[in-house]
């Protein structure tokens, strides 16, 4: 039961990164868009790019973690996942 409610918080954080993985693509196009451009100073937009990278990384990492627990629990080869569709 507890590797269960450690798989549902695994999923809701790798849920919760991976929208804000969306967002941080949007915002570092706009930053690598004015990098392109040539802008005067560009210190912030490098910042920004730097920070949508780690949030891509921790959406990467929860999502391995997620898939791991997945498989150990055997929810991911198992009936409930077929008959909850």
């Amino acid at each position: 039961m507890i590797k269960m409610k450690s798989l549902r918080v695994s999923a809701t954080v790798t849920f919760m990164l991976g929208c804000f993985s969306v967002f941080a693509l949007i915002l570092q196009f706009l930053a690598l868009t004015d990098i392109f451009h040539k802008e005067q100073n560009v210190t912030l937009e490098w910042k920004v790019v730097q920070f949508c990278y780690l949030i891509l990384i921790l959406f990467t990492i929860s999502t391995f973690i997620t898939l791991g627990l997945m498989i150990k629990t055997k929810y991911l080869f198992s009936d409930k996942l077929l008959k909850a569709n």
